[in-house]
């Protein structure tokens, strides 16, 4: 028994074992909610997640990101429109609405309902400039708003 008592477990792999199982689950949800048009895809509860976290460097971050860039090609929206959505809401929006409104339940709607409209609409614009396929706006996409948010207030609310 003593051989053993100096023998310490590593709990690093731990992390990256869940952080491997939640990004497995992750593309399988994406394949299941784009063959089932009732399964939301997340994206505004994924850019909720961004735009709370984006000043803290970890995993889960990279992880959220590259599940939106996976979204981006799978639903063939063009690549990275997320990534400038993100940079403008992040320099722009997100000051203003923070300074107007104090409830954070109203926030993560609001930034949920940028989420999808503003894809939508930046999608339409480069659409537009590459001459491109234009993307239908849905009342799917309000089904999606509803699910995300509330979503994003149960999970998300008080994480910072």
């Amino acid at each position: 028994m003593q051989t053993f008592s100096g023998m310490r477990r590593n709990s690093s792999h731990h992390q990256y074992l869940k952080l491997t199982i939640l990004a497995l689950a992750l593309v399988l949800y994406q394949i299941f909610s784009s063959v089932y048009v009732f399964l939301s895809p997340l994206v505004g509860f994924f850019f909720v997640y961004i735009v709370k976290n984006f000043k803290r460097d970890s995993l889960e971050l990279y992880l959220a990101l590259a599940y939106m860039a996976f979204f981006e090609l799978n639903q063939g929206f063009y690549l990275f429109s997320i990534a400038l959505l993100f940079a403008l809401f992040y320099n722009f929006l997100k000051p203003r609405i923070e300074a107007v409104f104090e409830n954070e339940s109203w926030i993560i709607a609001i930034t949920v309902v940028s989420a999808y409209m503003g894809l939508f609409l930046i999608n339409s614009l480069l659409a537009y400039f590459f001459d491109g396929e234009f993307f239908y706006l849905s009342i799917v996409y309000f089904f999606y708003i509803v699910i995300d948010t509330i979503l994003a207030i149960l999970f998300l609310k008080h994480s910072t």
